[in-house]
């Protein structure tokens, strides 16, 4: 073992090895001081290496035992946007956190501390990671193909990437959903989860669904049967939207299918800040609600034309959205629609028909501020 010392101020802020940003003092072993010499400051007189800084997300390093996390590193300069290109993530103590996957994969294993270092092509940056508290139990989940039909009484709510480290890093749409899951709870409703492997930390308070299952983009094909379907999570004009589509085809193909019902709660969806009007806010800007997309519009009517109208042209027309899955369940989502009537509902204030049909046979979109 090697006793060191080293300054943690080093290339401004990319670096940090202590959090006060004091001289301190490590014991080392070789492999860690190795480390410590690729980032510590150039000698007197050099120069410091030039590049952006270096952003992690999820900013989320304090973990539990059994938590798992996906980080990504993004590079910002003044000049451009942030770019998140490959880096290079090694860890100081693998008895405290290991390593899942080398994109960025993590798995706290026991109270402690260490450090993880990520390389990017321009920067670099050093992290603590802190273990502590209760364990996290495993959730378990199955794959969307093995799951053929899911079936409630009169509600069903599902809750789609509720995840800190894919796009909604700041778990903006955590207390809308937790808030629903408990009164679904509450009333006997099945509670569904979609997760990903690929981006593992699902944020939610609850972690025992009736179902949890393993889809990266929320696509299924799985038989639903319920007389409304509760839709949260998000991304609103993506994931969400197809499996909007994958619910919808398959209940449509249902020999009785005469209504259906989907709810949208506007504060337990997260959509990325690229719709209406204003400057655009892509990730890794942080994702806001459908509640404050709809908000910036004066009144229903624009909301219905600006924000909605959108939506289902992209649920009807773009199935699948984005041509994923690349084997979507047959015949086009709209030729399964020609004949009914479409209405939307911003809660008991606002009804538009958006398209006509069989007066006998009703799709409704209602949308909730709650």
């Amino acid at each position: 073992m090697i006793s060191v010392c080293w300054c943690s101020e080093v290339w401004g802020d990319i670096v940090r090895l202590t959090d006060a940003g004091r001289l301190c003092c490590k014991r080392l072993d070789m492999a860690s001081l190795l480390l410590a010499c690729l980032l510590v400051r150039p000698a007197a007189g050099s120069q410091p290496l030039a590049g952006p800084d270096l952003e992690i997300f999820p900013q989320h390093f304090l973990l539990a035992p059994g938590e798992q996390i996906h980080y990504t590193a993004c590079e910002r300069s003044e000049e451009s946007r942030p770019r998140c290109p490959d880096a290079k993530f090694t860890i100081t103590d693998a008895n405290i956190v290991r390593m899942i996957d080398p994109k960025g994969i993590f798995e706290a294993v026991t109270p402690g501390r260490t450090e993880l270092a990520i390389h990017a092509p321009n920067s670099q940056r050093l992290i603590t990671l802190t273990v502590t508290g209760a364990a996290q139990s495993p959730m378990k989940a199955v794959p969307y193909r093995d799951v053929h039909g899911i079936a409630a009484k009169d509600v069903l709510l599902f809750v789609g990437h509720a995840n800190r480290d894919g796009f909604d890093h700041t778990a903006v749409a955590k207390p809308g959903i937790d808030r629903l899951v408990r009164e679904a709870k509450k009333n006997g409703w099945p509670v569904v989860y979609f997760v990903s492997k690929e981006y593992p930390n699902w944020y939610t308070a609850d972690r025992r669904p009736d179902y949890a299952i393993i889809s990266e983009g929320q696509e299924h094909k799985i038989r639903v049967r319920a007389q409304r379907v509760i839709f949260t999570g998000g991304d609103f004009m993506f994931c969400t939207l197809r499996n909007v589509q994958m619910t919808l085809h398959g209940m449509l193909q249902q020999d009785d299918a005469r209504r259906i019902d989907f709810v949208f709660p506007a504060r337990a969806i997260w959509v990325e800040d690229l719709w209406g009007p204003g400057e655009k806010h892509p990730y890794p800007a942080p994702m806001l609600l459908l509640m404050n997309i709809l908000e910036r519009r004066p009144n229903d009517a624009q909301r219905y034309g600006e924000v909605v109208v959108p939506f289902l042209d992209r649920v009807i027309t773009q199935y699948p959205v984005l041509n994923y899955p690349s084997d979507p369940p047959p015949p086009p989502l709209n030729d399964l629609l020609k004949s009914w009537t479409i209405v939307v509902r911003f809660s008991n204030r606002f009804e538009r028909v958006y398209r006509q049909g069989d007066p006998s046979k009703t799709l409704i979109f209602e949308f909730q501020d709650a």
